[in-house]
């Protein structure tokens, strides 16, 4: 049988790890009780005993060949799987700049089953020994594998759901790529027995409505409030200040954000009117809602602070790759504001006009943040009409050209709205005269980007953030559409691709290659076919960062020195010295 692609889905499901009976499990047959568990927590008898041993059940069409040493149950029918997204540094308004969440359905048919590797008492069910009444039944007769799977385990949501995608050659599976959801949905069976699972990634718990930060604050003034330094005022209900607020920090009372110390449930003031708001005196029981000091923290700490307060340890992966990135592309980017509850989706997108793209990595299982920068050491997949594309169609997106930036800085009142270019005291314009010169595009076309990070200024780093941003629009931004072999299904999101197609040609009608990025992948269903979208990236030329000076000269250097360093081109050929593309500045 020659070598094919397969698709197999995985679901834990929780399981408990006692035995009916045996201590420290406490629960026995009787008239109120009567049949055994099925080792789940919905059917559990002694719950505080339960002890949760996730069980994986893997999904497979019903096919031959399947690999040895494992049970598959033969159920699956069709995997539909929309990937995440990127938008890239929130280059597309259309979308939310987090990008669109990956979701997947899952199609199974729903049939009789025996229970074997489900039910740990099935002999038991047979021989009547699992029942008060010492009746036994035969549960391949007795509903169906679906049927009877949600009646015991109706807390699926929120657990694993994987999708693995190989080969199988001779019995053997061969794993390129898993794919990892959260299950959120569970539809039918329908009048055909189909049952359908949904999933989405893990990332869309960012976007709960419930997910704010800071969290609202409950504690309430118990008697009226006088402004000044050094009042003393005591929160209600008792105990809360422990609960809800800091040793030290900042509240909104009203509409004035204050600086207090705590000792208990008692708040001191130590300054007032801050942040462009005014001292004033508060009532008794108005909200004291404490307030997040964002101060001059860098992107990646600040990203990881909020996304842990609703995201697992293990998908944050701020150390090891987050930080690498900022360090070495935006470490003069500090974060300055003061926040009331605001959704977490909402403040994470608003970074991507800093120059970052925040999505979720669904292959390896964490949330990604990557600036919007140069190939640095990335690995660049190549693709050509001649060995990888199978269809190519282009795109360009000329509704998204711009010819200006109006870049607003430093919010009047941090209270009031961030999207609202009235609550902001600084505008910085990027023009570009050329694109509005009646010889080339000859228009206006103006984007406001109102940025609430930058409460203190940052008239620098706003220049490079504003020039870069009209750089990537100044001509319209490119998209390219591609089906692509099975070979090559394993490309990543955000991945650099250099593109060789009669789609993109010279003046002269050379086909020169292109650098794109990923933005989104989704599998067509034809046998293992992926189509990628791919959008042109900004940094098509040759980057690196300044050189030490210890530094030989451009020919003295090895080829690994040229490619990480900046080296100064001929000022007037506006080349390097033996002719080649000269370096240019981000």
């Amino acid at each position: 049988m020659p070598r094919e692609p397969v698709t197999f889905v995985e679901i834990d499901m929780d399981r408990c790890s006692r035995t009916w009976g045996v201590a420290p499990c406490t629960a026995a047959l009787a008239a109120e009780v009567p049949r055994k568990c099925f080792n789940t927590f919905g059917t559990c008898r002694a719950k505080d005993a339960f002890a949760s041993a996730p069980y994986t059940l893997r999904f497979c069409e019903n096919r031959p060949n399947l690999p040895k040493g494992e049970v598959y149950f033969p159920f699956l029918e069709r995997v539909s799987q929309i990937t995440a997204t990127v938008n890239i540094a929130g280059s597309d308004e259309d979308m939310s700049p987090l990008g669109r969440r990956a979701t997947v359905k899952v199609s199974f048919r729903d049939a009789l089953f025996n229970d074997l590797g489900i039910d740990p008492y099935r002999a038991e069910r047979i021989s009547g020994a699992a029942q008060w009444g010492g009746v036994g039944y035969n549960p391949e007769t007795r509903g169906t594998f679906f049927g009877k799977l949600r009646a015991r385990w109706p807390h699926y949501t929120g657990r694993p759901l994987r999708i693995l995608e190989g080969y199988l050659d001779g019995g053997v599976f061969t794993l390129e790529q898993t794919r990892h959801y959260v299950l959120t949905d569970w539809i039918g069976p329908d009048e055909d027995g189909l049952v359908q699972l949904e999933g989405k990634d893990p990332m869309s718990a960012l976007a709960d409505d419930r997910a704010l930060f800071p969290p609202p604050s409950n504690g309430v003034l118990s008697a009226d409030m006088a402004a000044g330094v050094g009042v003393a005022a005591t929160l209600l209900p008792a105990g809360i200040g422990n609960l809800e607020y800091p040793a030290a920090g900042r509240a909104k009372i009203g509409s004035e954000i204050l600086a207090y110390t705590r000792a208990g449930d008692v708040i001191t003031t130590t300054a007032r009117g801050l942040a462009g708001t005014s001292a004033a005196t508060h009532s008794t029981g108005d909200t004291v809602q404490h307030v997040e000091f964002v101060n001059a923290e860098r992107i990646d700490d600040f990203a990881e602070r909020v996304a842990l307060t609703r995201l697992p340890a293990a998908l944050v992966p701020k150390a090891t790759k987050w930080a690498p990135e900022v360090s070495r592309w935006m470490p003069a980017v500090k974060l300055t504001t003061h926040l009331t509850p605001t959704g977490i989706a909402e403040l994470l997108g608003s970074l991507a006009v800093l120059g970052v793209s925040i999505f979720w990595d669904d292959v390896a299982q964490e949330m990604a943040l990557k600036p919007n920068r140069p190939p640095d050491g990335d690995t660049v997949y190549r693709l050509t009409e001649r060995d990888h594309l199978k269809a190519v169609s282009t795109e360009d997106r000329n509704a998204d050209r711009l010819t200006e930036i109006n870049f607003w800085t430093v919010q009047i009142d941090p209270t009031k709205s961030a999207k609202d270019t009235g609550n902001y005291r600084r505008v910085s314009v990027f023009p570009d005269l050329e694109a509005m010169d009646a010889r080339a595009f000859g228009d206006t076309r103006i984007r406001n980007v109102l940025c609430r990070w930058f409460d203190e200024g940052a008239d620098t780093v706003v220049s490079g953030l504003g020039r870069r941003l009209l750089g990537r629009f100044k001509t319209a931004p490119r998209h390219l559409k591609v089906t692509v072999d099975p070979k090559d299904r394993t490309i990543p999101l955000a991945a650099v691709v250099e593109v060789t197609s009669r789609q993109f040609q010279d003046d002269t009608g050379n086909s020169l290659p292109n650098l794109m990025q990923v933005i989104s992948r989704e599998p067509t269903g034809a046998g293992g076919e992926v189509e990628y979208v791919l959008q042109a990236s900004q940094f098509a030329g040759r980057y690196a960062y300044a050189t030490e000076n210890t530094r030989p000269n451009y020919l003295a250097s090895s080829a690994a020195q040229r490619a990480r360093g900046f080296y100064a081109c001929d000022p007037v050929t506006l080349k390097m010295s033996n002719g080649e593309e000269p370096y240019r500045a981000i």
